[in-house]
């Protein structure tokens, strides 16, 4: 379902993922509609799957996840992407997997403990993925900006 949005709309999604704990009232303290207008669009968003969710952004290192890694992943030719990106997803260690374009196939996101640890995402899990035909790791060293 493709939605039309207006204005109001962008503005209340710019504010929520700005800070997605903002309540109707506060939304309503910075754009000019009223709470209960808020709360009807906001509600027709979500229903439209423009609104998908709404997620804590956490320290990663306060979880125990002091390794970031970006990882590209070629397949086998005659393997479908699709069947690559969705074993892979399954893994744990697994933050995010996205089918792309360009020089490889899939691109996860990887958080581990520590290098052991994603070794061991890598060696016993990433790489034994039938259709995984190599894999090339790129390590977070700081985060810019995240949303």
């Amino acid at each position: 379902m493709t939605l039309d949005l207006d204005d109001f709309d962008h503005q209340i999604l710019r504010a929520l993922q700005a800070e997605a704990r903002l309540s109707n009232l506060d939304l309503a303290a910075r754009i000019p509609l009223s709470h209960s207008a808020i709360s009807r669009r906001i509600k027709r968003l979500e229903d439209a799957k423009v609104i998908r969710g709404y997620h804590a952004r956490i320290e990663p290192q306060a979880i125990g996840e002091a390794v970031r890694v970006l990882a590209s992943v070629q397949r086998e030719p005659q393997v479908p992407a699709a069947y690559v990106a969705e074993s892979l997803a399954r893994l744990p260690g697994i933050k995010n997997c996205w089918i792309v374009s360009g020089d490889c196939d899939v691109m996860v996101e990887i958080t581990a403990r520590d290098m052991t640890h994603f070794s061991e995402i890598m060696l016993d899990g990433i790489q034994k993925v039938p259709g995984v035909a190599a894999t090339r790791s790129m390590f977070i060293l700081t985060t810019v900006k995240e949303r």
